[in-house]
């Protein structure tokens, strides 16, 4: 078995085993070296990854606990490191007064539902941590902080209150809280022009805290992404030279993309993900759909992006359950022909989404055009290599031409089977 087809079936079993309700807020930033993901792991899962990293020299770079369960971030790093979570108010401040003393600080920090979590790295001068804030007395706080020549390393939003780190930095800080998913991204496109980059978070049921602090380079970032959907990102990103930054788990996880035809309508999946020959959903199509559609029928963007490429002359079909005939005629193999006519759609991070056997001269846009979520993009039809009118969806990782297919997930983290009856969902992904 290839490392590519370990890599796929390692994405579909963990797909199958996390919980709907587990999302991930997530930022990559340019890195080098090994990198380690463990989520929503035991106790003791957790302490067993963390001696075997550490004995590799790598170091937590991020944590997240909720619910007994922890979700942790390990990358290149030296020297002597302490881990501690679930523990008290009272716990943690004699935690960190004793590693003070020791010449450690906080290197990541979590708290939820007054629980703290913390990892103490090798560090020097000073260091303040304060929590159970409003946005007033943060703002008192962060201030006097400031002009002292510090600035918030960790930032926690725990039942509406405030808690962060400060240590020393210098240049512009911008810090925003009460945010929603909408405003939070809208933030980020304004101050990442200006050469700001995200540099701590949190989420507390729908609301956000982010701090901005100089940066350069590549940022990409997610919120409330399903774990199949954050696992594919990450690989890619991966390849591309970039590291995480951050990983907290978080509530109301949201599929990467919806399903591609009008909301409240429900579909037949004639193939899902890695389908047994003789069907054709394996290789580079692994995780590749089949939607069961009349000809005629809506075709909408899976995803807000760009359209790229667009195929609608083909008037031609072959069907290969059918013998072969003067008009049933098979295509060369790896010519266009066989996915019949197709629309490209270029999402951020690189992803493209295709869209498969559309109706001749039916799309409804055009190259370079922006679509969001739900666009009506052409028409569904059974041109090219097809036994029947469908959809062939498929997501590539980076790709200008057909390769191989990338897991992603659906409305509320669905990977649906074949067989399966699925619904579109209102909300753009």
């Amino acid at each position: 078995m290839s490392l590519r087809h370990v890599l796929a079936a390692a994405l579909l079993a963990a797909a199958a085993s996390q919980a709907l309700a587990d999302g991930y807020l997530a930022v990559w930033r340019p890195g080098s070296g090994t990198q380690w993901v463990k989520a929503g792991v035991s106790a003791d899962e957790f302490k067993t990854a963390d001696l075997d990293y550490f004995k590799q020299g790598l170091r937590i770079v991020s944590l997240t606990v909720r619910d007994g369960k922890l979700t942790a971030v390990w990358q290149p790093g030296s020297g002597t490191q302490w881990v501690h979570w679930d523990l008290s108010e009272a716990d943690f401040k004699a935690k960190d007064t004793a590693y003070f003393k020791q010449g450690l600080r906080i290197a990541a920090f979590a708290l939820h539902n007054g629980r703290f979590a913390a990892v103490w790295r090798p560090g020097s001068g000073t260091q303040w941590v304060h929590w159970g804030l409003t946005g007033d007395q943060f703002k008192a706080k962060d201030g006097p902080y400031f002009k002292a020549g510090l600035r918030v390393t960790q930032i926690e939003l725990d039942n509406g209150k405030l808690a962060a780190v400060w240590r020393p930095g210098s240049g512009t800080q911008w810090i925003h809280w009460g945010l929603d998913g909408a405003a939070l991204e809208a933030k980020d496109a304004t101050y990442f022009p200006q050469g700001l980059r995200l540099f701590s978070m949190s989420s507390d049921g729908g609301s956000y805290a982010a701090v901005w602090r100089p940066g350069i380079g590549t940022q990409y970032w997610v919120h409330r992404r399903c774990w199949v959907d954050f696992k594919t990102e990450d690989l890619a990103y991966f390849g591309k030279g970039l590291r995480l930054d951050l990983l907290k788990l978080q509530e109301e996880a949201q599929g990467a993309y919806h399903y591609p035809w009008k909301n409240g309508v429900t579909r037949n999946v004639a193939q899902g993900n890695n389908s047994p020959p003789p069907a054709s959903h394996n290789g580079s199509q692994a995780f590749a759909f089949d939607f069961t559609m009349d000809s005629g029928t809506e075709v909408r963007a899976a995803r807000a992006g760009t359209v790229e490429w667009v195929r609608q002359s083909q008037t031609t079909t072959y069907d290969p359950s059918s013998p072969t005939t003067a008009t049933n005629q098979p295509f060369p193999g790896g010519a266009q022909d066989n996915w019949g006519n197709t629309v490209r759609i270029r999402h951020l991070g690189g992803f493209t989404s295709w869209y498969f056997h559309l109706t001749p001269n039916s799309v409804k846009v055009a190259e370079n055009d922006k679509v969001v979520a739900g666009t009506v993009i052409a028409l569904s039809d059974n041109t090219g290599r097809t036994t029947g009118p469908h959809l062939h969806f498929q997501v590539q990782a980076d790709s200008l031409d057909w390769g191989q297919s990338v897991a992603i997930s659906f409305n509320g983290c669905q990977v649906p089977k074949s067989g399966d009856n699925v619904t579109s969902q209102t909300g753009n992904p």
